[in-house]
């Protein structure tokens, strides 16, 4: 029997969504603008002034930087243009060039400089360091700036340079310039230098930011904050056309940086970067937010409440009459839709009820016209072989006994039957030659003939009305102990009418005549079956068989060679 299924349309928009939703929209539209609006104008507003003391700060550093070299530049000429130096440093007298520099590194407090002094092989002559500075230095024969200044070189910025150079306490900035005793002979070099960690202190005392010197790579070479990031090489590449702001989160704080040219003598030497901690932009800006996102959520939620309320008083009913049309779309022909109003309504949901009732009684003949005429190409199938007519009928016949006796409900006993009547439908797909061979088959015979639970199986799944009976259908030849097939299920995993049914088609079997064996007595067949309980058949089904073992006798009254029934197979199906 074919069971037509009508699947009704969903609406897209429910009479409830439609009573709230232009309300909703018209709230949504208003307050996402409103908040857009407000927060753009107030985030706008607080970014700015943040970005803009940010650029201060960077400024601000960058002259300070600019006061500084003018300083370290003076104190340089004073070093190396100070009477006496380039008679000292040529008779290689350091108690002389110590009086004579000692002053001019005191005069420059209270910052920490360091003066060195080189001869004309770059060899460091003396060292005036402050406390706890390192008193010497690597060979500096191979510095660039320091060769440049031993050599005469002058550029467009003069005969003096500057040059970092890092050391086990830190990187120092120097200045070196030439000592000459006249304008065309040159004795040596003096550097000036002061520590780039005193630089940055100085810097950060006269502006309250955070600062990070960089070297030309990008790697860090001073940070007055721990963790500070170093520079990739996209970003070292987009400082060539001007500053660049980062945001980096050190120490679960927010932090951005403008990082800028480091330039002494008119020249790159690095980077530059100030940084300023976002938290309080950051919890502005997300404050505000969440104030706009109250009061639209608050008015929302009102607007919701009240449209939800009057929508739902209206469309209840309509709602329980979709429920009750959906169910009994999906096949639940008992459904009925509750009656609630005594308008059109109402009106409705009785009509449907009426139409539903209809439908169920219709179905059900249908179904029960469409499973005979599909039992009767069952019963087809077992008199193609006279060994197995009248299988089927008896297997269903046995079936409900035994299921009488576990007490199974109605239903069960029902599925069972219709599963009992079809088990072996599928052999219609196995060849006579197999079917109807006289002698045990071959491992490839037999492996057509397992096929024939999946065959049937196949032939009936299109029918929604038999989809509980399928099963049976598939797996009648599952073993308790797991060694059937074709699942090959074990125990409770095989369904409890499939667990009845395999017993009562190898009772059928073992007491019918095949061509390659007689049939057992009924004795002898019920003994077999005992002692398979617990290895091919459910101990609790063979307990219940025992038990209803006189009613099975009866319909399975001793047949003659011939094949044929001593008695009437209508009897025999009345009495299943």
């Amino acid at each position: 029997m074919v069971t037509t299924v009508l699947r009704g349309r969903r609406p897209r928009w429910s009479i409830q969504q439609k009573i709230v939703l232009p309300f909703f929209v018209l709230l949504a539209f208003v307050g996402m603008v409103g908040t857009a609006l407000i927060t753009s104008r107030a985030t706008t507003a607080t970014v700015s002034a943040f970005e803009g003391g940010l650029l201060r700060a960077s400024l601000l550093s960058n002259d300070h930087l600019a006061v500084l070299e003018a300083e370290r530049l003076a104190q340089l000429r004073a070093a190396s243009d100070t009477q006496g130096v380039a008679s000292a440093l040529a008779k290689g007298d350091t108690v002389a060039l110590t009086g004579l520099l000692r002053p001019i590194q005191a005069n420059a407090a209270p910052a920490q400089l360091t003066i060195r002094v080189l001869n004309a092989t770059a060899k460091e002559v003396l060292t005036l360091t402050p406390p706890g500075s390192t008193p010497k230095l690597p060979p500096l024969n191979r510095v660039d700036a320091v060769r440049a200044v031993l050599n005469g070189q002058i550029d467009a910025q003069g005969d003096k340079y500057v040059l970092p150079l890092a050391g086990p306490a830190g990187t120092t900035l120097y200045w070196i310039g030439p000592v000459r005793p006249d304008p065309k002979t040159i004795l040596g070099a003096v550097l000036v230098g002061e520590s780039l960690t005193e630089i940055a202190d100085s810097i950060r005392d006269s502006r309250a930011s955070e600062l990070v010197f960089y070297d030309p790579s990008g790697r860090v070479l001073l940070s007055s904050l721990s963790g500070a990031p170093s520079l990739t090489p996209t970003i070292v590449a987009q400082l060539g056309q001007g500053p660049v702001r980062l945001s980096q989160e050190i120490d679960h704080h927010p932090y951005q940086f403008l990082v800028g040219n480091w330039r002494l003598r008119n020249s790159s030497i690095g980077y530059l970067a100030a940084a300023e901690r976002a938290d309080s932009v950051e919890a502005s800006v997300a404050q505000l937010r969440w104030l706009m996102v109250l009061v639209f959520g608050a008015a929302a939620l009102m607007t919701l409440l009240f449209g939800t309320l009057v929508a739902r008083r209206i469309t209840r009913p309509v709602e329980h009459l979709v429920r009750s049309t959906a169910a009994v779309s999906a096949g639940d022909l008992s459904h009925r839709a509750p009656v609630e109003t005594n308008d059109e309504i109402g009106l409705l949901a009785e009509s449907f009820n009426a139409m539903a009732a209809s439908l169920e009684q219709k179905t059900s003949e249908l179904e029960e016209s469409y499973f005979d005429s599909i039992e009767s190409l069952a019963r087809a199938i077992d008199a193609r072989d006279p060994s197995t007519f009248g299988h089927s009928t008896r297997v269903a016949a046995i079936s409900l006994e035994i299921a009488g006796a576990m007490g199974h409900d109605a239903e069960s006993q029902k599925t069972l039957r219709r599963a009992a009547l079809l088990h072996d439908i599928g052999k219609i797909g196995i060849e006579d030659r197999v079917l109807h061979k006289s002698g045990p088959l071959t491992d490839d015979e037999w492996d057509v003939m397992r096929q024939h639970p999946l065959i049937g199986y196949k032939m009936l799944s299109g029918l929604h009305f038999l989809k509980p009976s399928l099963v049976g259908v598939l797996h009648h030849h599952e073993r308790w102990d797991g060694k059937g097939f074709p699942g090959g299920l074990k125990g409770t995993a095989i369904s409890a009418h499939i667990r009845v049914l395999t017993v009562a088609d190898a009772l059928d079997a073992m007491t019918s005549d095949r061509p390659y064996r007689q049939a057992l007595n009924f004795e002898d067949a019920l003994a077999e079956i005992q002692t398979r309980a617990g290895t091919q058949f459910e101990p609790a089904v063979v307990e219940a068989l025992m038990k209803c073992a006189s009613e099975v006798r009866v319909l399975l009254m001793e047949k003659p060679s011939t094949g044929e029934p001593r008695v009437d197979l209508e009897w025999l199906e009345r009495s299943a």
